[in-house]
């Protein structure tokens, strides 16, 4: 009896050992458009990655042959894309849910290792030089270096502070903080509050602010909407409009919600469409980080993009923060006086 057992328990390993081998990797028979629609990164930058994460994705392992880097890399991306359910997404690669869970937690841990060499504000004064310029083009606004607003990401109703991130349209979610350049490439990004925190407060907190408030960036402002608190370095709309200077801002600032919409568009899991991530919020707030660090990668690759969201359409919220300080109004009403009050006049 006890060499047919053997005989059987030999043979289970050899199959394990051979489904192990024998996986597919998409890489090998996909073609390069193919590849990008399904995993939305192209063939270069998907082996740069495995490259880039070989030490921390390779799992030596004496009980069977362990997932490749390359797969991991792929499911990773599979899930990112579509934000499919984990035992979808395994189905696809002929790997186990709790494999495809492990993979992209480490994937993402991973991503979110480089995210400060891929998501960096600019402070040299050559590299504010140059976003205020692309800005200018778009819309005559000067001086401008980044466009910031929010966005939500919906997520599992958390088992902690539950209350906290329910959003105004009554689903759990993040609060995620995004600065974007005229590329639509994210500068920073603060993906780790509740949806029941203020915008304002979410600023005030960060360290980009306090990046300007101890003058390490002396140079040009960013444009926010009216849920941010007016500053030097911070303009807001204004509630009565007389000349172009809203108009000009609407344009100028509505780069950073076809940014996120970019990214949601790219990436799935994010977006409403792709449903709820199955994560606890901080697990949320990291897998946010790590697609933005990949939206990034696409645009610096010049990856061809989605249809920008047809729900980005550059509205003005209501001016429901009153942190208006007087440097700010001096510094917004010497702007629309000097370059948009001229802008009326020349078209008369």
């Amino acid at each position: 009896m006890a060499a047919p057992m053997l005989l059987a328990r030999r043979n289970r390993r050899i199959r394990r050992e051979i489904l192990f081998r024998d996986i597919d990797n998409p890489l090998d028979y996909l073609d390069d458009d193919a590849i990008i629609r399904r995993y939305r990164l192209s063939r270069p930058i998907i082996h740069d990655l495995c490259e880039q994460f070989q030490n921390e994705l390779q799992r030596p392992t004496m009980r069977s042959h362990a997932l490749p880097v390359s797969l991991q890399v792929m499911v990773a991306l599979r899930f990112y894309a579509t934000g499919s359910f984990q035992a979808v997404v395994g189905d696809v690669h002929n790997i186990s849910r709790p494999s495809v869970f492990k993979v992209v937690k480490d994937m993402t841990q991973c991503l979110v290792n480089v995210a400060n060499i891929h998501i960096r504000m600019p402070i040299t004064s050559n590299e504010l030089a140059k976003n205020m310029n692309d800005f200018s083009l778009i819309a005559n606004m000067p001086n401008t270096i980044g466009c910031i607003d929010e966005t939500h990401i919906r997520i599992k109703s958390p088992s902690v502070d539950e209350h906290l991130y329910i959003n105004r349209k009554n689903y759990h979610s993040i609060n995620v903080q995004g600065v974007c350049d005229a590329n639509l490439k994210f500068i920073n990004i603060v993906a780790k509050w509740p949806d029941g925190t203020h915008d304002a407060f979410i600023w005030s907190n960060s360290a980009l602010n306090h990046l300007f408030e101890t003058g390490r960036i002396a140079e040009g402002w960013l444009l926010g909407d009216s849920g941010y608190p007016l500053r030097p370095w911070l303009l807001t709309p204004v509630n009565n409009p007389s000349t172009n200077y809203n108009t000009s801002h609407i344009r100028t600032r509505n780069f950073v919600e076809r940014s996120f919409g970019v990214l949601k568009s790219h990436f799935r899991c994010l977006d409403t469409s792709g449903g709820s991530l199955l994560h606890s919020p901080r697990k949320a707030c990291e897998i946010t980080v790590a697609c933005a660090v990949l939206h990034n990668m696409c645009i610096s690759r010049r990856i061809p993009l989605p249809d920008p969201d047809p729900r980005d359409t550059g509205r003005i919220r209501g001016n429901d923060y009153a942190g208006t300080v007087n440097d700010g109004t001096r510094i917004r009403s010497r702007l629309i006086t000097g370059r948009f009050s001229m802008c009326m006049i020349n078209q008369l």
